[in-house]
């Protein structure tokens, strides 16, 4: 059976009304969620990709970039036209110029274990554009790692030294401490995520983490990052950040 079919079904659907559509929807409610994105034969053989990766990281919590992820599907889901298509269809809707080269950084981060803690809560920005998440394994009871997000908080900045200044500020132990506080309340968007499913969020703009997970579970999330802004930097290329 051919894999991603489901997916580029879906994808090659897209009218440019679509695409936008999208758009708007991630700038009103801070996100955009696409169910059932993935088959369960291709949703199927990542979680066996996943717990294949994790006994051979000591059951404990890993990730690994795209040059680990042959046979998974997130190569292939990665080298697609109509992926790409889309990533660079949303950047020229959303900012108004052409897209640059649809490139990825890309991401499989499997959480579980001693180590789990230390992954949950550090509520950060990306360094691109646009966010693409598709769950792969979600906890169903205890503590799931719910995604948080609060959306467009900021705009593209002009240059790396005002978004490294944004970075330094939201890294700050007490700035930390209070969006935690925030989790607890209702002034964050909550999203319980769906295995399957294809969630899309400007990165760069809105501050986002998950909340934490037990550690006799597993959460396994991919990640898919597009359109980093600040690339020809040259301060950033000496300070070797992503």
């Amino acid at each position: 059976m051919p894999h991603l079919t489901s997916a580029k079904r879906w994808l090659s659907a897209l009218s440019d009304s679509d695409v936008r559509g999208i758009a708007q929807r991630i700038d009103k409610d801070g996100i955009y969620c696409a169910p059932d994105f993935l088959s369960a034969d291709d949703l199927g053989k990542l979680q066996n990709f996943v717990t294949a990766a994790i006994a051979l990281g000591g059951n404990q919590s890993v990730s690994l970039a795209s040059h680990q992820l042959s046979g998974s599907g997130l190569d292939e889901l990665g080298n697609s036209d109509e992926f790409k298509a889309l990533f660079s269809r949303l950047y020229f809707v959303s900012l108004g110029r052409q897209a640059p080269e649809v490139k990825f950084y890309q991401i499989l981060r499997c959480l579980t274990g001693r180590s789990i803690a230390k992954h949950s809560l550090m509520f950060h920005y990306d360094s691109y554009v646009i966010t693409a998440l598709v769950p792969v394994q979600i906890p169903q009871s205890g503590k799931r790692g719910d995604f948080l997000i609060i959306p467009n908080t900021r705009k593209i900045r002009s240059n790396y030294v005002l978004n490294l200044a944004d970075k330094v500020i939201l890294d700050n132990v007490l700035m930390q401490r209070s969006l935690r506080r925030r989790a607890c309340g209702a002034n964050i968007n909550r999203i319980s995520m769906v295995p399957g499913n294809l969630y899309l969020f400007w990165g760069y703009r809105s501050i986002h983490t998950n909340e934490p997970v037990d550690e006799d579970a597993v959460r396994a999330t991919a990640l898919f990052h597009y359109a980093d802004p600040h690339a020809d930097s040259f301060l950033k290329r000496r300070l070797r950040l992503r």
